[in-house]
């Protein structure tokens, strides 16, 4: 007997939060790197780019919903509500179904799928990654530079 239990969805303080007025989210996104550049929510003297590194990403899916569709995202029960920010689905079937993908053509193979399932909800876009850990930097400098950066360490191969 197999009990499903239903994810949970929890809001991670990363230290920054998207623009509510257009974050203007920039997907950069390789066969070994996703980094995402935009605007977060800013107060006077504070660094007014943010790149979001997802490091060890195996899948990334961006765009839709939109905030009038949001309420309609499986993952959100008919009582929530996701402000724009960075969460973590626990108990994501995203692994899992990745695993059982890869089974069919190898399976012997046991699992190799333990990363953590991130959304950032963002003005108007929802950002869904499988990664293995988040991290985000602040910057000072204008929107342009920052994604010149963000291709730079995709090219690189950094992490």
């Amino acid at each position: 007997m197999i009990l499903l239990v239903k994810p949970q969805v929890v809001m991670l303080d990363l230290g920054v939060i998207p623009s509510p007025s257009g974050s203007g989210e920039l997907l950069l996104a390789d066969d070994r790197s996703c980094r995402l550049v935009f605007v977060p929510t800013v107060e006077a003297g504070a660094p007014r780019v943010a790149m979001a590194t997802f490091a060890g990403f195996s899948q990334v899916i961006f765009g839709y919903p939109n905030d009038e569709a949001l309420s309609g995202h499986p993952l959100q029960g008919p009582t929530d509500t996701w402000d724009y920010g960075f969460y973590e689905v626990q108990g994501s079937p995203w692994p899992r179904r990745l695993e059982a993908q890869n089974r069919v053509n190898f399976p012997d193979r046991t699992s190799s799928w333990r990363q953590r399932h991130f959304l950032l909800v963002c003005h108007e876009d929802l950002v869904e990654v499988l990664a293995d850990d988040v991290t985000v930097e602040l910057f000072d400098q204008p929107f342009e530079e920052v994604a010149l950066h963000a291709l730079r360490l995709n090219l690189l191969g950094s992490f």
